[in-house]
């Protein structure tokens, strides 16, 4: 008899409630994945472990759940062992998923071999489970369906990792996609675990069932199943989302700090003028840092390209960039190169390029770099090699080298100045301290080297003055200051120092010192002192030695006090010098000039003549008055004898033309009387032409005025005369040269006609004035006029005296010429002579008086002339521009 199979039926209460496990685990899954993905290291492991066991124990409770659901005639158990089996297919089944959807990438053969694994998982739980049961049958299953069952496993997985791979992101609030996904994934697992219950027939035996470690499931252990497992997949959930929101506030510290370090790190690229860039060189795709934008000088809009940067650059290093560029491509090696930038402003930047060539999981090339802009340091760079060059020029200038001495080696470094101030030869082994040990004189070597070691020993900078003897013998003179190098721990590491050659200081001021020296004796044979006195402190700041010697100060005892001073003026110049000098007005720094008395301690007075003048800063300030003193008693007691000398000459030449005057009684009243008799001639004839019956008023009118002009004549003449008897102070004045020749030849006139000699004269017309004494100078006209006349009144026949007067190279040149006995050549100096004479009646006066005065107005008398040819006497004056300076 054929066997029948037993009918079986299905709890579609339990059915639904696979179903529902099966899409919360399937939730689970998704949820799950999304933690596996984001953890890294061994946090991820955990989660993969811990994920797989709660997704697996969702999927096997799923699975036994289903199988419970399934009811048949007989009683079943289960093989316990068998079903703890099956749970851990599950869960590698789990693992699989989850590792495969938390991947970064799922390339085709990833998920088709992942789908195969965890289909097969899948399946092998499914039917592990079902060899568990123990039943009083014998199990028969549809070769088609179970081969449908693992397709459907192995495409259900498939699209569970889809579905995995595509909603593990995690998003804030309600995930609509994932849930779903979940459902989808819900419902479709039960369709192979349903396909697998349909492949299974049961038909009973005889045979009793094998209960050996098989377990009943009473329904309070199926709801005991359930609570467990929505206990397990509730906890996965919990946890998964205590450790999101856990993640999600790590995640916001660190898009905070992501974002200050983002900040910072612009700001840092802003103020090191530093950009960053990514290429590829696949694509040509660029990504700039706004540094960068900023150094190119585009907008953020602009999307850059190799061919912008290439605009960009300066059209002498294009070709080079765009080689650079096109190996680095080809290539795929770190490259760094520098080049420059012309801005559309015409701008020129340096940028200095480092990129830095990876790949990344496919193969891809890409290159990531900075941009630096070198601009201001190129600036920077080429400041300092100017520098550099200007120290190099100033040490030259300065004479002054630099050397570097390192104390463990012995080695020497000099700068190029140092090589001339030694005239170091190209072949010389400069490099020690020997060689420059063996340029040091003689008389100097030891001290310095001494020096030398006891500063290293001592590790103390030092200076030192000494002289160094060149190969040609040539003595140079140094200055050389050195300045010791300490490492951390305070060991000497190096010297570092100057040398200055001041042999032109040093002869300079050896100069000085013979300069002051030679000061000091000019000062001291002129009697002059000189001194400084600062503004701002009211207080002399510098005596010279003859300062001190000639107010009668000890300079052991320092500068005196300002009223110190003033008690050694004579109290009766002591406030006209207060008011005189700077003391009393010191913001006007105006020069002045006084003289006034001292009074020496000794009751002693002495004559100064003290001169200031002001000392201004740049900007105009008053800082010191400097000056001079100069001991003027001697001068001032030859002023005086000078001015006695001056007043015995001027009563001498006064007397002179008094005596003159007396000689010339009988011309003058002549002259007095013709001009008188004419007047009193017209004077009648005026009265006949009035003493008519008709007056001639016209007549007499005409007489009258001859009257006028006739005693004003006389006038005139006794005006002239009482000037030549005056006696006065003299007083000088603008003089036309030619008036006065013309006024003295009216005067003696009369003398000449006496001794029938006529007067001649040829007078330069516009000449020059003179600043002269009016008298005195008709003194010399009269002296040398009458000697003319009384060398000519012996001789027969008539003579003739002639008075010439031209301008001669800024002077006025007067000359008086006889035809009388002459002049031998041996007189033309002694007749200048006191008390010479040639006359039997002179006094010798004449002539000296007449030079006197000549020479006392800046201008020189002299004489010429042979004997029996007459002579000539000349005398120069300074005229007007000459006579004002």
């Amino acid at each position: 008899m054929a066997a029948v199979n037993l009918l079986g039926s299905y709890n579609y209460g339990l059915v639904a409630l696979s179903v529902l496990i099966a899409i919360f685990a399937s939730y689970a899954a998704l949820d799950l994945a999304g933690r596996v993905t984001a953890a890294r290291g061994w946090t991820r492991a955990v989660w993969l472990l811990g994920g797989a066991g709660a997704m697996g124990t969702g999927i096997w409770s799923m699975h036994y759940i289903g199988m419970l659901a399934f009811i048949l005639p007989i009683p079943v158990a289960y093989h316990w062992p068998t079903v703890l089996l099956s749970l851990f297919a599950a869960i590698l089944a789990s693992v699989i998923a989850l590792y495969v959807g938390s991947r970064q990438k799922m390339g085709a053969f990833r998920a088709l071999a992942g789908s195969v694994l965890m289909g097969g998982g899948i399946a092998s739980m499914h039917y592990i489970g079902m060899a568990a049961m123990r039943l009083s049958a014998v199990c028969h299953f549809n070769s088609f369906l179970v081969v449908l069952s693992v397709v459907f496993a192995v495409l259900i997985s498939l699209v569970a990792l889809w579905i995995t791979f595509h909603f593990r992101d995690e998003k804030k609030g309600i995930d609509w996609g994932k849930t779903a996904g979940a459902v989808l994934m819900g419902t479709a697992i039960p369709v192979m675990h349903y396909t697998g219950m349909a492949a299974a027939s049961f038909t009973p035996s005889g045979m009793p069932a094998d209960l050996s470690h098989a377990v009943s499931i009473s329904t309070l252990g199926t709801i005991g199943i359930v609570a467990v497992t929505w206990i397990v997949l509730g906890l996965a959930l919990l946890t998964s989302w205590l450790d999101r929101r856990f993640a999600a506030q790590i995640l916001e510290l660190q898009e905070e700090k992501l974002q200050r370090s983002e900040a910072y790190l612009a700001e840092a690229q802003r103020l090191s003028h530093t950009g960053s860039f990514g290429w590829r060189p696949s694509t040509g795709e660029i990504l700039w840092s706004a540094e960068t934008l900023r150094i190119f000088q585009y907008d953020r809009a602009t999307k850059p390209t190799v061919e912008l940067v290439l605009q960009r650059v300066h059209p002498d290093d294009a070709a080079l960039v765009k080689e650079t560029v096109e190996r680095a491509s080809q290539d795929g090696k770190d490259f760094e190169h520098e080049y420059r930038l012309v801005m559309p402003d015409g701008a020129v930047k340096h940028v200095h390029v480092v990129a830095h060539a990876e790949r990344d999981e496919s193969g891809e090339l890409e290159f990531v770099g900075a941009v630096m802009d070198t601009t201001e340091g190129k600036r920077a760079e080429k400041k300092l090699r100017r520098s550099e060059e200007s120290l190099l020029e100033a040490q030259k200038l300065s004479h002054t080298g630099s050397w570097r001495h390192d104390v463990a080696s012995g080695a020497v470094i000099v700068s190029p100045e140092i090589y001339r101030i030694h005239d170091i030869k190209p072949d010389d082994d400069a490099s020690n301290t020997e060689f420059f040990f063996s340029r040091f004189h003689p008389e100097d070597r030891k001290r310095v080297v001494d020096l030398f070691e006891r500063a290293e020993l001592e590790t103390t900078e030092f200076q030192v003055d000494y002289r160094i003897v060149l190969a040609d013998g040539t003595i140079k003179h140094l200055h050389t200051i050195g300045h010791p190098i300490l490492n951390e721990s305070g060991d000497l590491v190096e010297f570092v120092g100057t040398a200055m050659d001041v042999t032109a200081a040093k002869q300079a001021e050896e100069a000085l010192r013979r300069s002051e020296s030679y000061l000091a004796d000019a000062q001291r044979l002129t009697r002059t002192g000189s001194w400084a006195w600062n503004v701002a402190t009211r207080q002399s700041v510098y005596w010279s030695q003859e300062n001190y010697r000639l107010f009668g100060f000890d300079p052991e005892a320092g500068i005196p006090s300002d009223e110190a001073f003033y008690q050694r003026i004579h109290p009766e110049d002591r406030d006209r010098v207060r008011s005189a000098v700077f003391l009393e007005r010191p913001d006007e720094g105006s020069h002045f000039d006084v003289d006034f008395r001292i009074v020496l301690p000794g009751g002693a007075i002495k004559y100064v003549r003290s001169t200031g003048h002001p000392v201004r800063n740049i900007s105009g300030g008053l800082l010191e008055y400097v000056g001079t003193s100069i001991d003027v008693t001697e001068r001032k007691r030859a002023d005086e004898e000078r001015e006695r000398l001056r007043q015995v000459q001027a009563d001498l030449a006064h007397l002179s033309r008094v005596t003159t005057m007396g000689e010339l009684t009988a011309s003058l009243a002549h002259e007095i009387r013709q001009p008188i008799s004419a007047a009193v001639t017209n004077a009648k004839t005026c009265l006949r032409w009035l003493g008519r019956d008709e007056p001639d008023l016209a007549e007499a009118s005409e007489a009258a005025s001859r009257i006028v002009k006739d005693a004003t004549r006389a006038a005139d003449i006794i005006s002239r005369i009482s000037l030549l008897f005056k006696k006065g102070a003299l007083q000088r004045e603008l003089v036309d040269v030619n008036e006065v020749i013309r006024e003295m030849i009216v005067l003696l006139r009369s003398e000449a006609n006496r001794y029938a000699i006529s007067i001649r004269i040829e007078l330069a017309e516009d000449l020059p004035m003179v600043m002269a004494d009016r008298v005195q100078l008709q003194q010399v006209f009269m002296n040398l006029m009458l000697n003319g006349i009384d060398a000519m009144k012996e001789m027969t026949g008539e003579g003739e005296l002639t008075i010439k007067s031209e301008a001669d190279d800024g002077q006025v040149l007067v000359s008086v010429s006889d035809t009388g006995v002459g002049l031998p050549p041996e007189q033309a100096e002694q007749i200048f002579k006191a008390f010479f004479t040639t006359k039997d009646q002179g006094t010798g006066m004449g002539l000296p008086i007449s030079r006197s005065i000549i020479e006392s107005h800046g201008g020189h008398l002299w004489a010429t002339g042979a004997s029996g040819r007459g002579a000539t006497f000349q005398f120069t004056l300074p005229a007007t521009a000459a006579a004002h300076a």
